[in-house]
């Protein structure tokens, strides 16, 4: 008695190949890279556009400015304030100053029209020439705060007239001009340090990095793109030649 062949089993599962799993991977990686930049850009860091003429000639109005948290304030940084934080305000809103002074410093006017810190007279190229030394005063800087003056000190609403600011009034530090995606770093001075003052301005190095994360993150997607791709292409191919081949009987 014959009995009729067994019915085909199914047919069997097409398992993902090395290559395109790699591929993808490399696709995933680079979407994580690009959020990851593009992530600590929007939430690190604001824009703000300069209102006013008191920090000419180093910035002017009108211009974008790139503005990050703030950590420890040093003398010489350019910072966004609240105005409204001053010691006696006359005011609301953001400014953009430059810090002079710490807390325990003794910040005066002039020495040989030249600002002085703790005694120590300051060379400040950056200053509106004509404007150094306007008027005598001198201030000790309270604890938790800072003095600051606009570099265009002939045309600056500052601590000159309104008291220093505590340190919660600093919104942020002014690392760059231009956008977050095209930055164009502010050079830190060194007006201080070379008056024998410690502590450098703040530089920010982290923005320039962010930009290599996007990049970096777009070329990865890209490549494990078009590697998939050519890929599945290949393997449908030699498919094709397979089953174009003739069985052997």
């Amino acid at each position: 008695m014959s009995f009729p062949p067994a019915p085909p089993g199914p047919p069997p599962r097409r398992r993902m190949s090395r290559a395109i799993a790699l591929w993808i991977v490399v696709m995933l990686l680079g979407v994580g890279a690009g959020a990851y930049g593009f992530g600590r850009m929007v939430l690190g860091y604001e824009a703000y556009a300069l209102q006013s003429e008191n920090m000419r000639p180093t910035l002017a109005p009108g211009e974008r400015l790139v503005v990050r948290q703030a950590d420890e304030v040093h003398r010489g940084d350019v910072v966004a304030i609240d105005m409204s934080a001053y010691a006696q305000p006359r005011g609301e809103g953001i400014s953009v100053v430059r810090v002079v002074g710490v807390a325990g410093d003794t910040v005066a006017c002039c020495t040989d029209d030249h600002l002085s810190v703790n005694g120590k007279p300051l060379t400040e190229p950056y200053v509106t020439p004509g404007y150094e030394g306007l008027f005598q005063f001198s201030a000790k800087v309270p604890e938790g705060a800072i003095f600051v003056e606009g570099d265009n000190r002939g045309n600056s609403d500052d601590s000159r007239f309104s008291g220093p600011v505590p340190r919660s009034g600093v919104v942020g530090f002014v690392v760059a001009t231009g956008t977050v995606v095209t930055p164009r770093p502010l050079a830190p001075v060194t007006a201080f340090t070379d008056a024998g003052l410690p502590g450098a301005p703040f530089e920010d190095t982290t923005l320039s990095g962010l930009r290599w994360w996007i990049v970096g993150g777009f070329v990865l997607f890209v490549a494990g793109f078009i590697g998939t791709i050519v890929t599945v292409v290949r393997n449908a191919g030699r498919r094709r030649r397979a089953a174009a081949v003739p069985p052997r009987h």
